[in-house]
């Protein structure tokens, strides 16, 4: 579902070039935008905002310029004097660089008095429901006392403990009691510590039931907003990830979720550029916001569907007149599946990888851990020992992945050999 086409065929003209704010170690934005012709410049954050778990050598893989962003003046002077037609942010701690340096060269780009709105989970969830959309009760402290103060007084049967920042990257707990909650808390903190240099951590409300990932775009034209994929993840009672299905445009499920996160994007205060917004299924209230990134991230299934590539849709938009093809790829379907170790100890075995490998949808292996090492326990999409990309016909699709979990339950993680 799209609305304003018109509004995202403004017409740019290229080659130009495209500052992209904290790549860390990602090249999909340099070559899409390269694909389009256009010059690509890397802009690094200085010491002291760069995540503590990045390596600052392999942040910038390939750009032909980069830029050391020190401090804004000098940025900002640095990208003029390169032609720097737009600014995009490469992750989530490029957000909010991002915004300043594009209000600051006079460019396209969101608010920078509203990024808060755009990478706090809480503040994303009170915004929603100020405007009269669902969202999830949350809110947000440094302080667990905090927590279970706000956990003591709402009383709800479940809560998600995550870190605040929406673009840190580690799990979120599910949790009923105050110390699941206080366990949760300090994990989410060392997290958030960790990856963004906040110690801000959420409590949310539990949404149970499924979760879309969901695919905008906005601009160039102010007040264009179009999806331009969903993705269904399926998790496992323990919350593992099993699968995530490309969502086909034509369905009423797609045309629900669209409207939604086209009402949710300018309460967000997203008027430019690519956003993803996490967003669960309540029976009672519809479409329910869980956060949102305001950057697009790649994806190992991205050169298999035209209409996977988050950051290649971004880049159409922002350059030429607008991600015009890929509403043709309704009828191929996409799976990521992950594979899943049952127990410490366990290994993938070889010849049933093999005959993994023949599968008719099989088109990318994402990763995979080599056959006979001892694997751990699978907790998490991280830990999972290998992953698979199916394309096809939905009916073909469906039933790989059906074997795939035949193959594995007859043995594919063969107990650890002494």
């Amino acid at each position: 579902m799209s609305c304003a086409p018109d509004a995202l065929s403004a017409h740019r003209p290229a080659p130009g070039t495209v500052a992209v704010v904290a790549p860390h170690g990602d090249d999909g934005h340099l070559r899409e935008y390269s694909r389009l012709g256009w010059n690509c410049v890397a802009v690094t954050l200085p010491d002291h905002e760069h995540p503590a778990h990045r390596d600052r050598a392999a942040d910038v893989p390939g750009y032909p310029a980069t830029v050391v962003h020190t401090a804004t003046r000098r940025t900002v002077k640095e990208l003029a004097d390169r032609g720097v037609d737009l600014v995009v942010a490469g992750s989530g701690p490029g957000v909010e660089p991002a915004d300043r340096l594009s209000h600051a060269l006079g460019l396209p780009g969101n608010d920078p008095g509203t990024t808060f709105v755009r990478t706090n989970r809480a503040i994303q969830a009170a915004a929603l429901g100020d405007a009269g959309m669902a969202s999830a009760p949350s809110m947000y402290s440094t302080d667990v006392v905090d927590a279970l103060r706000w956990t003591g007084m709402v009383r709800l049967p479940s809560y998600v403990v995550a870190a605040a920042d929406s673009s840190v990257t580690a799990r979120p707990a599910v949790c009923s009691t105050p110390d699941e909650v206080a366990t949760a808390w300090r994990r989410a903190r060392r997290a958030a510590e960790h990856q963004t240099g906040s110690g801000e951590v959420v409590v949310q409300q539990r949404v149970p039931g499924p979760q879309y990932l969901v695919q905008t775009i906005s601009g160039p034209a102010p007040g264009g907003h179009l999806v331009s994929a969903i993705w269904a993840e399926i998790r496992t009672d323990a919350q593992v990830h099993d699968r995530s299905e490309l969502l086909d445009r034509r369905g009423p499920l797609f045309h629900a979720l669209s409207r939604y996160a086209l009402r949710a994007l300018p309460v967000l205060g997203i008027a430019h550029g690519a956003a993803r917004l996490r967003v669960g299924w309540c029976d009672r209230r519809g479409p329910v916001l869980l956060s949102a990134r305001a950057f697009a991230q790649p994806s190992p299934a991205d050169d298999y569907s035209p209409s996977v590539s988050h950051i290649a849709a971004a880049a159409r938009a922002a350059t030429t007149d607008g991600p015009d093809d890929a509403r043709a790829s309704g009828a191929q379907a996409v799976m990521r599946v992950s594979l899943a170790a049952p127990a410490d100890g366990c290994a993938l075995d070889a010849d049933l990888l093999r005959t993994l490998s023949t599968l008719p949808t099989l088109a990318h292996v994402v990763r995979c851990a080599r056959p006979g090492s001892p694997l751990r326990k699978t907790l998490n999409r991280a830990s999972s020992p290998g992953g698979l990309v199916l394309t096809g016909t939905a009916r073909a699709v469906e039933e790989d992945y059906r074997l795939i979990r035949s193959v594995e339950r007859a043995g594919l993680h063969e107990g650890r050999r002494r």
